[in-house]
C-alpha cells in the first residue's frame, strides 16, 4: 500500500493534457542479500515476530513495442493467495532508494481492469499511440516472507522475497534469480528505512555484519533487462545525469544532497554491472561519478554537514576502483601500443603481457571482495540516508545559493590550476599529477555551476579544458606504462620511444594550458 498524496498535478503528452489525482507515493528501500547471509538475516528478523509467508505470481504487461517502459511505466497482475492485484508504477525507480507513483487496485479476476486507471497517466498514453493491445511480457515467481515493524513514530513493511524472474515458457524459458529485502514505508519517515537497515546489517547480537548492499535495479528493470537477454550495461556519468535538477538559486546544500544520491546510484548500477560482466567502462563510470561526488563535496561541504568519516569512506572506495581501474588501462591500452616497439623481444613481450595480466587479476580479485564487503554496503547506506534525508534545521550559512558561491569558487581552482602549471616542462612526474587533478575539479566543478553561468561561454571554456585533461590523461598513462616497466626485461626496449612521446605529451600539454590562460573565464 502506498502512501496516499492529496495534491493534484497534470499529466502531459504531446497529444493531450488532462488533470490527474497525484499519484500515491511508494518509498522503499531495496537491498540484496547474499545467499550465504539469508540465515543470520532470518534470525535476526525473527525479533520482530513471526512472518507472514506469500507465494506471489506476478505478470507485467506491455506493448509490443514496450511503449510503458518507455515511458516509465510498469503494470502488472499480481496472485496472492486467492486475491488478484492490479498495480501501476510510474517513475522509474531512482535507485536503491526510491519514491515513485503508485496505484494499486484489488480487482476480481485474473484480467486487467483498466477502467480503475483512469485517473492515472495511462490512459492519455495508451490513446496518444492509436489503443495498443497490453500483452503479457514476463512473470516472477517468489516466495514472500514479510513483516510489518513499528519503528518509532514509522511503520515499515519488510519483505524478504526470494524466487526468480522468468522470459518465455517451458524449455526455452530464461530466468535470473530473485533474492532480496524490501524495506517500505507505509507510515512516518524515511528515516526510518534506513534506521531500520543499519539494524539489520549490524545487529545486537556480537555476529558478522550483514552485507545487506543497496540494489538499484526494480523486478520490473530485470525482467526488461532479461526480455533483451543482456547483462545490466555500463551507466555513463555524464554531468548531465548530476545536473539536470540544478537551479542557479538552489542551495548549496541541497545540491549536494542530489549530487549524492545520483552518484551513489551511478556507482551501485555499474558496479552491479562490473560483477556481471567484467566490462572496464563500468569501472571508469563508477569512478568519474565518485569524482563528481567528491567534488562537490569539495565545493559544497561547508554548507552541509556531510560526515567527516563518510568523506574518508569515499576517499577508500575511490581508491580501491582506482587500482583496477589502472590495471586495466595498462594491461588492455597502453601495453598493446607498445608490443609493436622496436627492440623488444619475444621472451620480453611474453613476461610484460603475463606481468600486466597478474596485476590485473589481482586487481579484480581484491576489487570483487571489497565490493561484497559489509564495509562497502555500510557506505553505500549511510550515503543514502545522508542525501535522503533532509535535516531539520538550516540556518542561514547552509542556504547560500549556487550563483552566488560560483564566481569565487571557480575563481579560486583556475587560480591554483594556473599557478600549479607554471614551468610544467620541468615539473616532475608527481608535479604534473598534480596539476592534472587539478585540471579535473577545475573541469567538475564547472559542470555543478554551469547551471548559474551564460551558456555560450561556458561551453567554451568546458571545451578548452576538455582538450587540456585529454592530453594529461595521455601523460599520465605514459608516466604508469614507465612506472610498471621499471626493473623489467622489456625496459631498455620500450622506455626510449616511451620517453620520446612523453616529451611530445608535455609540449603538448604546456600549449593546451596557454590557451586555457587565454580563453574568457564564463564565471567573471
Amino acid at each position: 500500500m502506498a502512501i496516499q498524496r492529496t495534491a493534484r498535478r497534470k499529466s502531459t503528452t504531446s497529444a493531450a493534457t488532462i488533470e490527474v489525482p497525484a499519484a500515491p507515493r511508494e518509498v522503499e528501500l531495496k537491498l540484496a542479500v547474499p545467499p550465504d547471509a539469508v540465515p543470520l538475516l532470518q534470525r535476526r528478523l525473527r525479533a520482530w515476530g513471526r512472518a507472514k509467508i506469500a507465494r506471489l505470481q506476478t505478470t507485467y504487461f506491455d506493448t509490443a513495442d514496450l511503449l510503458l517502459a518507455r515511458h516509465a511505466m510498469a503494470l502488472r497482475l499480481r496472485r496472492d493467495a486467492t486475491r488478484w492485484v492490479q498495480t501501476l508504477k510510474t517513475g522509474a525507480a531512482q535507485g536503491a532508494f526510491s519514491s515513485r507513483g503508485e496505484w494499486e487496485a484489488t480487482v476480481p479476476a485474473a484480467r486487467l481492469q483498466l477502467g480503475r486507471l483512469r485517473q492515472t497517466p495511462l490512459p492519455a498514453l495508451l490513446r496518444e499511440a492509436g489503443n495498443p493491445p497490453l500483452l503479457p511480457i514476463f512473470i516472477t515467481r517468489f516466495a514472500r516472507a514479510s513483516r510489518v515493524i513499528e519503528w518509532g513514530a514509522s511503520r515499515v513493511e519488510v519483505a524478504l522475497d526470494r524466487g526468480a524472474v522468468v522470459v518465455g515458457a517451458g524449455r526455452r524459458a530464461r530466468r535470473v534469480p530473485l533474492l532480496e529485502l524490501e524495506l517500505e514505508l507505509k507510515h512516518g519517515h524515511p528515516r526510518a528505512l534506513f534506521d531500520l537497515a543499519r539494524q539489520l546489517m549490524e545487529g545486537d547480537d556480537d555476529t558478522a555484519s550483514l552485507p545487506l548492499l543497496p540494489f538499484a535495479e526494480s523486478k520490473a528493470a530485470r525482467g526488461y533487462r532479461l526480455l533483451a537477454d543482456g547483462t545490466t550495461p555500463p551507466l555513463k556519468a555524464g554531468a548531465s545525469r548530476f545536473v539536470a535538477s540544478l537551479r542557479a538559486g538552489q542551495s548549496a546544500q541541497r545540491a549536494l544532497r542530489h549530487v549524492m544520491a545520483v552518484g551513489t546510484d551511478l556507482v551501485l548500477a555499474n558496479t552491479q554491472s562490473w560483477m556481471e560482466s567484467g566490462d572496464p567502462e563500468s569501472i571508469h563510470q563508477a569512478r568519474v561519478a565518485l569524482r563528481r561526488m567528491r567534488s562537490a563535496l569539495r565545493l559544497w561541504r561547508a554548507h552541509a554537514n556531510f560526515p567527516k568519516r563518510l568523506a574518508l569512506e569515499l576517499q577508500w572506495i575511490s581508491r580501491a576502483l582506482g587500482e583496477v581501474r589502472d590495471a586495466d588501462v595498462f594491461a588492455l591500452e597502453t601495453l598493446p601500443a607498445m608490443l609493436g616497439q622496436a627492440g623488444m623481444t619475444a621472451a620480453a613481450m611474453s613476461e610484460l603481457v603475463a606481468q600486466a595480466q597478474a596485476r590485473r587479476e589481482q586487481a579484480h580479485r581484491a576489487l570483487r571482495i571489497t565490493l561484497t564487503s559489509g564495509r562497502h554496503a555500510h557506505l553505500a547506506l549511510r550515503l543514502l540516508a545522508w542525501a535522503a534525508v533532509k535535516p531539520r534545521k538550516r540556518s542561514a550559512s547552509k542556504r547560500a545559493p549556487l550563483r552566488t558561491l560560483a564566481p569565487r569558487d571557480l575563481a579560486r581552482a583556475h587560480a591554483k590550476l594556473l599557478n600549479a602549471a607554471r614551468f610544467f616542462s620541468a615539473q616532475s612526474v608527481e608535479r604534473r599529477h598534480r596539476v592534472r587533478i587539478l585540471a579535473k575539479r577545475l573541469r567538475y566543478a564547472l559542470d555543478l555551476y554551469a547551471v548559474a553561468l551564460p551558456g555560450d561561454a561556458t561551453a567554451k571554456f568546458s571545451t578548452c579544458l576538455a582538450a587540456l585533461q585529454d592530453v594529461l590523461g595521455e601523460l599520465n598513462d605514459i608516466s604508469v606504462a614507465i612506472a610498471a616497466l621499471a626493473g623489467t626485461a622489456a625496459a631498455d626496449g620500450v622506455a626510449p620511444a616511451l620517453r620520446e612521446t612523453e616529451q611530445l605529451r608535455i609540449s603538448a600539454a604546456e600549449s593546451a594550458l596557454e590557451a586555457l590562460a587565454q580563453t574568457p573565464m564564463p564565471w567573471t
